[in-house]
């Protein structure tokens, strides 16, 4: 190939580029003389073709010991863009999570705003309804121990064998108030424990117990809370002190028994309403802190008493026994509610004492059960020897 017209430089085309290009095309050209000729008229020169050849050569040598570093910067880049990728998977995992803890914190927020506005409605109500009183009781021997056990509240049924609703159920407290007030007169009894054994709602745990209430929940835990507070400001006005204390029942649970949690049950709820209602009045004292949901423990008279709601725990040796293990204390006497029926009994030397129901027969599982119940409390005196009268109180 003698035509050199046929090669022109490229523009900005550097003096090393040109001569690395046209000597790569050698094989096409033909031999290193003619290389040299185009070269030297591109450039205006007038080296020998071995200039060039030797040129090319070193060009060659120099990309051969750097191929490996080329290769290298080829990993190396791969290797970058994962990383980037992975930092750009961890970005985004970083931006979710700040969008998930906002979240949180403005759901936190108006919990809090929520829990604010409920504190503030009940004081009001406490500033007008629960008055501060201050009753004169002479000093006494004897105590009472007053249990609220399986009030339902918000169940509704009629029939032969019984019948409830919201409203029975606030007229048998009426009533039941007004037998503890004879007892406490009669033993002129000074200070009463009043004990909440669970289920003082009738929840929405199965769907045949949805069906027949006449509130729903919150309705539920509203009239709890409103008739309980009553009861318990009106005792107090007969006692030099009052203190309520309560576990959770069954019914309370927000969920399915296998996926409830222990901690989640209204009547807890019910017994912070009624503390934040009530403490105005100075010789009433809620305690809804305890070891457990499920048990509470106190003193009367130096006697150690458990409260528990019953649906954990059997009246035999073994679960009593296992139950004084578990919370590490031995106690004087048991008091549960749960079977609906009252009952006394010694357990290897230590009392147990079940309360009945508000409600008593009549619902959807007692008719299908043939069980009949009458409506009932317990009451019992105490003194420093112990159980003094327990006093099973029916309400019909």
């Amino acid at each position: 190939m003698d035509n050199i017209t046929t090669y022109k430089r490229f523009e900005n085309e550097t003096d090393e580029e040109l001569i690395y290009r046209i000597t790569g095309e050698k094989e096409q050209i033909g031999s290193w003389q003619t290389v040299a000729n185009i070269l030297n008229e591109l450039l205006g020169t007038e080296y020998t073709e071995s200039k060039f050849r030797k040129q090319r050569q070193a060009f060659d040598k120099m990309l051969a010991a750097n191929q490996s570093k080329f290769v290298d910067s080829d990993t190396q880049l791969k290797e970058l863009q994962l990383q980037k990728q992975e930092i750009q998977k961890e970005k985004r995992k970083l931006y979710d999570e700040r969008l998930d803890l906002n979240r949180r914190l403005r759901e936190e927020s108006r919990l809090e705003t929520t829990i604010e506005k409920i504190e503030d409605m009940l004081s009001n109500i406490a500033n007008k309804r629960y008055l501060e009183y201050s009753p004169v009781i002479s000093e006494s021997e004897n105590n009472m121990i007053v249990c609220l056990s399986d009030l339902h509240i918000g169940a509704t049924y009629y029939g032969f064998d019984g019948s409830y609703d919201s409203f029975i159920a606030k007229e048998r407290l009426e009533k039941y108030l007004s037998e503890i007030i004879n007892i406490q007169k009669t033993y002129n009894a000074e200070n009463c424990v009043c004990i909440l054994l669970g289920d003082l709602i009738s929840g929405s745990i199965h769907r045949k117990i949805s069906v027949t209430n006449k509130e729903n929940v919150i309705e539920q835990v509203k009239l709890a809370c409103e008739y309980i507070s009553d009861f318990i400001y009106e005792l107090g006005k007969y006692f030099k002190s009052v203190e309520l204390r309560g576990v959770s029942g069954n019914h309370s649970r927000l969920q399915d028994k296998e996926d409830a949690l222990l901690g989640e049950r209204l009547d807890t709820l019910i017994l912070w309403f009624i503390k934040s209602m009530l403490k105005n009045v100075s010789n009433i004292t809620v305690f809804d802190e305890d070891l457990d949901d499920t048990l509470s423990t106190f003193f009367v008279n130096d006697k150690l008493y458990f409260g528990i709601h019953g649906d954990f725990d059997s009246v035999n040796d073994a679960a009593i026994a296992k139950l004084a293990l578990w919370a590490k204390m031995t106690p004087y006497c048991v008091i549960c509610g749960h079977k609906h029926y009252p009952a006394m009994t010694d357990v290897s030397g230590i009392k147990v004492v079940q309360s009945g129901s508000l409600c008593g027969s009549g619902d959807e599982f007692t008719r299908q059960k043939r069980l009949t119940g009458k409506p009932s409390q317990t009451a019992l005196v105490v003194n420093n020897k112990g159980i003094k009268c327990c006093y099973p109180i029916e309400l019909e």
